[in-house]
């Protein structure tokens, strides 16, 4: 195998979940132009739109609307999947959700919210997807973590957000461990400050905030959506096949500073 065909991930079936928009729908953008069939998993029915429109792009393509807080319908998906495609060789546990609250006044209904989306929901995606890669003796599933999950980032806070990305990381280094043996690889990216709607909206309203993390990043820029699609789509590629249990920044080294 040449070195570009390491990263190649043709005649392979990947699920994206939050794939309709933002960093998800770039995502998915990005395995389809590697090769996989992608599908495209979402609570916004938008996700059938994107999908189309990646389709027309020349994309291999699916789409589900998904709710990751339900188990159920997360089990029945992924199966679904399976059933469809024949087999499901990539996992990316991208939905989210992030919120303002901090610790002395945070609410049981926000704390709550947060675990079911950012890590419950992220565990029954890889359980499941897991139960299949075991029994093909392959896949590769990468969860997002993110900067949040390592320090503590921002004035703007909210607890239940930053500890359930750093339950994803461990998730990912437990889970890469326990199933390396049985050819499954899992890893965790945790992307830094990233060009994406609501960041454009906090420099629109309080630039003053733009400004602090801009000096904190070493690089003194925002991530773009295509660099935390790359990095995804090469640890799920066999040009990292000797990665798992590991936690990849992708943050312009401000988790370094």
């Amino acid at each position: 195998m040449t070195a570009a065909q390491l990263f190649r991930l043709d005649n392979r079936v990947a699920l994206v979940t939050g794939a309709a928009r933002g960093i998800g729908q770039c995502i998915a953008q990005t395995l389809g132009e590697l090769g996989a069939t992608v599908v495209l998993a979402d609570r916004l029915d938008l996700v059938h739109e994107t999908a189309a429109a990646l389709a027309r792009e020349g994309a291999r393509t699916d789409a589900v609307v998904l709710d990751v807080t339900d188990r159920a319908a997360v089990d029945a998906a992924i199966d679904g999947v399976v059933a469809r495609h024949g087999r499901i060789d990539a996992l990316v546990a991208n939905a989210g959700w992030s919120y303002e609250e901090d610790g002395l006044s945070h609410s049981d209904e926000n704390w709550q919210q947060a675990l079911n989306i950012n890590l419950t929901g992220v565990f029954h995606a890889v359980r499941r997807a897991g139960r299949h890669m075991v029994a093909q003796r392959s896949g590769a599933v990468v969860a997002l973590s993110s900067i949040a999950g390592v320090k503590y980032v921002r004035p703007e806070r909210h607890v239940g957000y930053d500890v359930a990305k750093a339950g994803v990381a461990h998730l990912c280094r437990v889970l890469g461990c326990e199933w390396a043996p049985m050819g499954v690889r899992v890893n965790a990216v945790g992307p830094g400050y990233t060009d994406t709607e609501m960041l454009a909206e906090v420099g629109r309203t309080r630039p003053e905030v733009m400004r602090r993390w801009l000096d904190d990043i070493p690089m003194r820029r925002l991530l773009r959506r295509e660099e935390i699609a790359a990095s995804i789509a090469f640890l799920l590629s066999d040009a990292a096949s000797g990665i798992t249990g590991q936690l990849v920044m992708v943050d312009a080294g401000y988790s370094a500073a």
